[in-house]
């Protein structure tokens, strides 16, 4: 663990001024110039066990973010534009919140009627109601229907000679694939995924098998995604052995039903007359706080001061892992030293040095360290879109992520293609020949530089690549290298100091962004939709709609909601997911959206992916 004095001064602070912070181990003297030895000192901080992997809306995060806004304070800067002085910490913070995970209620039961005779089941030993089921109560026949999957276009449907209207679906956990890592089934086989077949075939509620183990009887294990999209209806997981009482009149075990479909690899599916459920569901989505962490350098100009570049990282990780783990099963501190503190450590750096030198800059600058980025760039959303300087007022966002494993000098810059000025600005600083430097157009991508280029504002980001330790509790801070991030903080001050004096308007330009490739299973379709991976049931939001795609061309736009795909209904982005399975590059498909509170029907000629 790290102890550190921090000494607030209510001053401009003066570039000669020195002063110690206390570590573990040393004493480091701290200056104005950027050093590999404070930069490790941030991250040596960041990422310790003190605060538990940061993770958005926990106390680690939250004591991560007083560390930054007393930064910020000890350099001078300044909690909002419209102040002219430093403040406590708090003032340096922008709360919001966000759907951190669900909650269940006291009302969820199972109870099943067998040939008249009721049997009330156990919560969590006998059934337990999986967390992206909706709340609610239904009463059925069960049917069967094999491993609950429709793939018309593998020609494999377990639904298709069966009629589930009204009644409640009785699946197996896993596909007929599930001994062949390479099998098609295996992408239908998510949960998520048989529900909604399970929906769009009529049954009004479901029930997932676990899948027979030697005998095993247990329960699912599956954790909450904390994505607050519901499923549409109830659902609920059973053990082998309740399954065995359901099936009791039947010709058949759990084992032999499962055995069959693996070798037959045929759906089998069927009513099981005698028998009814009765399910109710109680959750509710739980909602947590956390914060944005902002301070304010003042430009000089009389009128480019009233611009600002921005300067951020997230500052967030995965707590204890759970979602986003590449390690989902190992309950670890996830210590995210690269992923982000490596970023952190860099925008504070640039903030200490930028404000020694305050009087060289014309335009603002706003140091931004974001909140909840792993869970879908929330933070940096919430403050593009309540903003302390108008967005138009925005002249640029310089993003550092993951800037910690700089190997063989290979520096990558994203965003190149989002303002005419970038190639030869990157080009031209004294720091480029230091680094084999390879350039992207793309504004978009998984960080938060992305909220800022969708609201038409120039963006860079910079980044040194993925590793065997992405989202694990393996990314600890004895393994970054802290010479490259000098060089590469270094290399951002100046492209950054350079933004700041630049005589023209700072011009933005939409990049042609690359296709993306497949990853998604048999999806072979693009549409050209960024979806909102955080909203909640409803439908599918769409936050970005990729120039001259199919989306922009059959007229779909930022903030419509798709609520049909084809013949499809949409409730959450993993509706609209399975929904592109059924169609092939050519298809004319028909896609009802809301829009300012209507409903219209536009048609999209589907693209190949690749």
């Amino acid at each position: 663990m790290h102890s550190k004095k921090i000494i607030s001064i209510f001053s401009l602070i003066v570039i000669a001024t020195v002063f110690l912070l206390q570590g573990d181990e040393t004493d480091i003297q701290r200056n104005t110039t950027i050093t590999k030895d404070e930069l490790s000192y941030h991250v040596h901080y960041l990422a310790s066990e003190e605060l538990e992997g940061r993770r958005a809306g926990t106390p680690g995060a939250y004591q991560a973010a007083q560390y930054i806004a007393e930064e910020f304070i000890s350099y001078g800067l300044y909690p909002h534009p419209d102040v002219s002085s430093v403040g406590e910490y708090e003032d340096y913070l922008q709360p919001f919140e966000f759907s951190s995970g669900i909650e269940y209620g006291e009302d969820n039961t199972l109870i099943v009627s067998i040939n008249g005779d009721e049997i009330s089941l156990t919560p969590d030993q006998d059934f337990k109601t999986l967390p992206f089921s909706s709340s609610g109560s239904v009463s059925g026949e069960l049917v069967f229907a094999g491993f609950g999957i429709s793939a018309s276009s593998d020609e494999y449907d377990d639904y298709g000679d069966i009629s589930l209207d009204g009644k409640i679906a009785l699946v197996f956990q896993g596909s007929p694939d599930i001994n062949d890592p390479h099998g098609i089934l295996n992408q239908y086989a998510t949960p998520r995924n048989k529900t909604f077949a399970a929906r769009e075939s009529g049954a009004e509620g479901f029930i997932i098998i676990t899948q027979p183990t030697d005998g095993e009887e247990s329960l699912m294990r599956i954790r909450d995604d904390r994505n607050p999209a519901r499923s549409g209806l109830p659902v609920v997981n059973v053990t082998p052995a309740v399954a065995n009482k359901l099936l009791q009149d039947t010709e058949y075990t759990v084992d032999d039903l499962y055995n069959k479909l693996l070798e037959t690899r045929e759906p089998n599916s069927f009513a099981i007359n005698g028998i009814t459920a009765s399910i109710q569901t109680d959750l509710y989505t739980v909602t947590s706080t956390d914060q944005n962490v902002m301070g304010y350098l003042p430009g000089n100009h009389p009128e480019k001061k009233q611009q600002v570049i921005v300067i951020g990282a997230h500052y967030d990780h995965l707590g204890w892992g759970g979602q986003g783990s590449m390690a989902p099963n190992e309950h670890a501190i996830h210590y995210g030293a690269d992923d982000n503190a490596s970023g952190t450590a860099g925008m504070l750096e640039l903030a200490q040095k930028f404000a020694a030198n305050r009087d060289e800059i014309d335009r603002s600058i706003l140091f931004m360290a974001f909140g909840a980025e792993e869970l879908g760039l929330i933070g940096s959303r919430h403050y593009v879109e309540n903003p302390y300087i108008p967005n138009e007022q925005t002249a640029a966002m310089i993003n550092l992520d993951m800037i910690g494993r700089l190997q063989n000098d290979e520096l990558t810059i994203f965003g190149v293609g989002t303002s005419p000025i970038w190639d030869d600005l990157i080009e031209s600083s004294a720091y480029y020949d230091n680094f084999s430097v390879r350039t992207n157009p793309d504004g978009l991508g998984p960080s938060d530089h992305a909220s800022f280029y969708r609201n038409d504002i120039p963006v860079l980001f910079f980044h040194t690549g993925l590793h065997g330790d992405y989202h694990r509790p393996t990314d600890t801070a004895d393994k970054i290298n802290y010479e490259g991030m000098e060089r590469i903080v270094n290399y951002v001050y100046d492209i950054a100091r350079t933004l700041t004096t630049y005589q023209e308007q700072i011009a933005f330009t939409r990049a042609d962004s690359p296709r993306p490739q497949s990853g998604m299973g048999n999806i072979s379709v693009y549409v050209g939709t960024m979806p909102d991976l955080v909203g909640e049931s409803g439908g599918m939001k769409i936050t970005e709609v990729r120039s001259n795609s199919p989306a922009e061309k059959a007229g779909l736009k930022s903030g419509d909601v798709i609520i049909k795909f084809g013949d499809k209904a949409v409730e959450n982005v993993y509706d609209y997911t399975y929904a592109l399975s059924d169609f092939s590059p050519g298809d004319v498909v028909s896609v009802v959206i809301e829009r300012d509170g209507e409903e219209m029907t536009l048609e999209v000629e589907l693209e190949s992916r690749n």
